[in-house]
């Protein structure tokens, strides 16, 4: 497969997001999600999931919202919007 910029775009965005972190909090745990693949031409995320001391993954259909923005629907009526823009970079250290 010949590499494109739309390709080569893509997998810049993909990496950005890579094992970015974000902590949600149910209401009853505190949850804490880790980005491990976004993939734009399937519209998919896939996640690994902590809750309780366990760790699950699962792949979730990425939506945009009104704004453009993107994220994913989580729970158990998939009633909360976990937002891409709320990841932070785990490796990061702004300090």
């Amino acid at each position: 497969m010949k590499e494109t910029s739309a390709n080569v775009n893509q997998k810049n965005e993909s990496r950005k997001y890579y094992l970015s972190e974000f902590s949600f909090d149910d209401g009853e745990y505190e949850i804490t999600f880790n980005i491990l693949d976004v993939n734009f031409y399937a519209e998919t995320i896939t996640v690994a999931i902590t809750r309780c001391g366990k760790i699950t993954q699962d792949t979730f259909p990425l939506l945009r919202d009104k704004d453009g923005k993107l994220y994913f629907e989580f729970g158990l009526f998939y009633e909360n919007k976990i937002k891409l823009d709320d990841f932070e970079n785990v490796g990061d250290d702004d300090e």
